[in-house]
């Protein structure tokens, strides 16, 4: 198993995908070619369908599937709001491939189970791993999340939605020659692969945890008895005067435990959701997900030493006990991250390559992020969301065969 990183920033794209793809192919050594992810800046207006077809006469993938976005990553940089063409190659033995493309229209009438197995091709029982983009402005990407998790319990699925565009018909999904201004595109992988997964948050939990004692939908009313407003007052007015002026930047958000079972909870243990509006009057909290009543909340704050900190300990957490290092990562940054968070460039590309060393990377930066968090996938927002691929250890002598074949 290899992956292999081209990256351009010339402002030509032809030139851009010649200059990417000769990096690619000379990282490959000869090596077939079997999967190509495509990134590219929203910025190029160029003839894609011929490009695509120069990729594919290069590279010869099996697949070619990819998008476009405001920020793009690849070679060891984060380029955001610039030209920039990004190329990951992979040549993956004994890995099956299942690329899909769904139509607004389709995920619309879209049901779990006999849906999606026709549609992707892949059983349930393979224990496939799915790379997916979605086009915001023309899916429903919960449902899409929704009818996949529900298909393929457990089964670890990474991506994001596309960026850069204004309006609806200017972002670009690629699958194969063709170009999609709308829907959903993917694949599924089985047998020979594994996909370690990462959802850095970059939030640590501030004040303490409060029971939701009164909610409806999205909007808190209550939290352990009181106004939620008035609870968000007090755990502001406790912070340090560093943390403070952070709060007033916008970066408190609410995590919504996990598991409500632990003991204790610590960062890593909610779901992060953005506070949409507040209700003065009423004292309420709106947040972007459903709340329940029993349910434990508390506030969050996101800094850069947090997202740093947390995303290098992640990376050390899932590498450890594997027989050898990830031989290639798919990185799906929200717009939020990048130098808008860290005040500099290529932040986490350089936490991840000082973790894993120069390890292959690609990717974009998203209008919300695909990943899982406690076994579940969901949609998240200012998150990182990784995918680590290596192969399958060979089980030694004697020892038993998983029972998982793609187990992450």
């Amino acid at each position: 198993m290899r992956f292999t990183s081209g990256m351009s920033d010339a402002v030509n794209a032809r030139e851009a995908v010649e200059v990417a793809c000769q990096q690619a192919k000379e990282q490959l050594g000869g090596a077939p070619c079997h999967l190509v992810h495509l990134f590219a800046s929203t910025i190029y207006r160029a003839s894609w369908p011929l490009l695509l077809e120069h990729i594919i006469g290069q590279l010869r993938p099996q697949v070619l599937l990819g998008c476009s976005g405001s920020g793009i990553i690849g070679g060891g940089k984060e380029l955001e709001w610039v030209p920039a063409i990004s190329i990951m190659a992979a040549s993956l033995p004994d890995v099956r491939l299942f690329p899909f493309v769904v139509t607004p229209d389709e995920l619309e009438l879209s049901s779990p189970g006999g849906f999606w197995v026709d549609k992707i091709g892949a059983s349930p029982d393979a224990h496939p791993v799915f790379v997916v983009f979605a086009d915001p402005y023309t899916s429903n990407p919960m449902k899409l999340i929704e009818g996949l998790n529900a298909t393929y319990r457990t089964r670890p699925m990474i991506g994001g939605l596309v960026s850069g565009g204004n309006e609806p018909g200017e972002h670009f999904l690629f699958m194969q020659q063709q170009v999609y201004h709308e829907g959903a595109v993917g694949v599924a992988m089985t047998g020979n692969i594994m996909m370690d997964t990462i959802i850095s948050q970059g939030c640590r939990p501030i004040g303490r945890p409060f029971v939701v004692t009164k909610a409806e939908e999205n909007v808190i009313w209550q939290l352990g008895g009181q106004q939620a407003l008035a609870v968000l007052h007090q755990v502001l007015f406790s912070l340090s005067p560093e943390d403070r002026e952070l709060a007033q930047r916008g970066s408190v958000f609410v995590g919504l435990a996990m598991n409500e079972m632990r003991p204790a909870f610590g960062s890593g243990d909610f779901l992060i959701r953005n506070i949409v509006g507040i209700d003065p009057e009423q004292g309420a909290i709106a947040v972007a997900d459903q709340v329940r009543v029993g349910q434990t909340a508390q506030f969050q704050l996101r800094d850069p030493s947090t997202s740093r900190q947390e995303l290098r300990r992640l990376l050390c957490q899932v590498g450890h006990g594997h027989v050898g290092p990830p031989v290639g990562c798919l990185l799906f940054n929200c717009t939020g991250r990048g130098k808008s968070l860290y005040g500099l460039s290529h932040q986490d590309v350089k936490t991840i390559q000082m973790v894993n060393g120069k390890l292959p990377i690609g990717g974009f930066f998203c209008s919300g992020e695909i990943g899982p968090v406690g076994g579940t996938n969901f949609l998240h927002g200012y998150t990182a969301s990784l995918g680590l691929f290596r192969p399958r250890p060979t089980p030694s002598l004697g020892s038993p065969k998983s029972s998982d074949p793609a187990k992450t």
